[in-house]
């Protein structure tokens, strides 16, 4: 309250405050506008000192951008600013940037339009494959063989000849010739080549599929675009023509469910095409499309709809409460049957529910917990049916890491072996062993790089991950490894 603002005069010397005075005198008035203007060029002439400082130290900085930075076409000026027109010129900029980008999405539209017209023109029609055919047959080189027919690359080359000239550099060219193993006569395999063909075209025909779906033009789709592709692609699909209305939005996730769990390691939501169409999941699915599949082929096909029923109907079975989502208790009965349940142990199911997506309801009593949803639970069922694929032991390995160090140590499995030791107490069976025989036993059949730890790369190049995560994880898997030789058929035997 009592401090006092000295006096300018105080501050600076009689020759300061005098000198000050005759440069204002001399200084025209200026109006605000201008003043602003002044500054802000000062300003850009400092900014563009700095930066010519800055690319004679490095002259990188020409090449590589700031990321932090907001690129500008154009430096900053008044223009921008209120006051003097200033609103105006602003309001012009802006229309100038919606303009440039509506032109840039016309750009960005034709050339995707352009680009599956390319492809289309690619595609070989069901006629023309009619006559590869028949011309490669046709131009068959001796010696024949009425069960393997070969042509030699003269005869392949007249097949190009009679072939429209737009496929020719893409399916009949020396490299594609090359691609098949040679007999003693330089000769390839008609039907290998054939086959060839058609899974390249059919390949073709899903990739300008695909691009329509492609609304982020990226070159990947996410899982709506995926899900919406799936549902345009059911018709085609005569396996699955009795596919009822209500189970339709299951369907969808189930089959969609197994692309993200393969080819989205890294859980981004989003997979490249290119993985896609070069999976074996795609050509799985796409098998659907023949009318002629048998019903064990259908029982192990995961898109098939007997497949997607027993999924489903498993997950309600669990469900014991009804409420849409699984609780540790009901997970524990993952492929168990009835009480005791099955062979899983609970501190693995609860290290699925710490680090696996879940949701947080009240329990009858209105107690909170966490319960996992559908999506979840058809993760947890991908990377038990598939447990020696590194997808699935990454997943696994996720769960063991209890430190999320990147490694798992003696102490780890001790920990998790230990309660397959008690979930064998709980099944009446005797174990017969020692968690240390078991700890030692696991890191020799790993062999890992570091005698001191396990690390994924390690569990998954062992070729025993799967073995190696049953034993740590269910008291089941554990006793067919520890009995092997006992349950192994003796010859002699039925």
């Amino acid at each position: 309250a009592g401090l006092k603002v000295k006096p300018m005069s105080s501050v600076l010397s009689a020759a300061d405050v005098d000198r000050l005075r005759r440069y204002a005198t001399r200084r025209p008035a200026q109006s605000r506008e201008a003043a602003e203007a002044e500054v802000q060029a000062e300003t850009e002439r400092i900014w563009r000192e700095r930066e010519a400082a800055e690319l004679r130290r490095d002259p990188t900085f020409a090449q590589i951008p700031r990321f932090h930075l907001k690129r500008s076409h154009a430096p900053p000026t008044s223009a921008h600013r209120g006051g003097g027109g200033g609103g105006a010129r602003a309001s012009a900029a802006s229309s100038a940037d919606d303009q440039r980008r509506a032109l840039e999405e016309g750009v960005g539209k034709l050339a995707r339009r352009r680009l599956r017209e390319h492809m289309l023109s690619l595609m070989l029609e069901p006629a023309e494959l009619d006559e590869c055919w028949r011309l490669l047959r046709a131009h068959a080189s001796p010696p024949a063989s009425p069960l393997d027919e070969r042509i030699d690359y003269a005869g392949f080359c007249r097949v190009a000849d009679a072939m429209p000239a737009r496929l020719g550099r893409h399916f009949f060219g020396a490299e594609h010739f090359l691609r098949f193993p040679n007999d003693p006569w330089g000769r390839v395999s008609i039907v290998h080549y054939f086959c060839w063909l058609r899974s390249k075209t059919a390949i073709l025909r899903t990739r300008i599929e695909f691009s329509i779906y492609d609304h982020s033009t990226d070159g990947t789709l996410g899982e709506r675009e995926l899900e919406q592709w799936v549902s345009d692609l059911l018709p085609q699909l005569p396996a699955l023509r009795e596919l009822r209305e209500e189970f339709f939005p299951f369907y969808k996730v189930t089959a969609v469910r197994k692309f993200f769990f393969f080819l989205d390691p890294r859980r981004r939501g989003r997979i490249s095409l290119q993985k896609m169409l070069s999976s074996p999941i795609m050509h799985e699915l796409l098998e659907l499309r023949r009318g002629d599949l048998g019903q064990e082929e259908l029982r192990q096909n995961w898109f098939s709809l007997e497949y997607a029923e027993m999924l489903y109907s498993d997950y309600l079975e669990l469900d014991a409460d009804q409420n849409g989502m699984l609780s540790v208790g009901e997970l524990m009965r993952f492929r168990g049957g009835a009480p005791p349940g099955g062979g899983l142990t609970a501190p693995f199911v609860q290290r699925v529910f710490q680090e696996c997506h879940t949701y947080r309801t009240k329990s009858d009593d209105g107690v909170a917990q966490s319960e996992l949803d559908y999506k979840s639970y058809l993760d947890f069922v991908l990377a038990h049916s598939y447990k020696g694929t590194p997808e699935a032991l990454t997943y696994f390995f996720k769960l063991l890491d209890l430190r999320r160090a990147g490694r798992l140590l003696g102490l780890d499995l001790a920990y998790f072996f230990r309660a397959v030791l008690e979930k064998f107490d709980e099944l009446g069976e005797e174990p017969n062993c020692l968690v240390a025989d078991v700890q030692d036993e696991i890191f020799d059949m790993v062999k890992p790089a570091d005698p001191r730890y396990i690390t994924l790369q390690d569990l998954i190049n062992c070729r025993v991950g799967d073995t190696i995560v049953g034993m740590l994880t269910d008291a089941h898997a554990f006793y067919q490894h520890d009995r092997r030789e006992e349950l192994m058929p003796h010859d002699g035997e039925g």
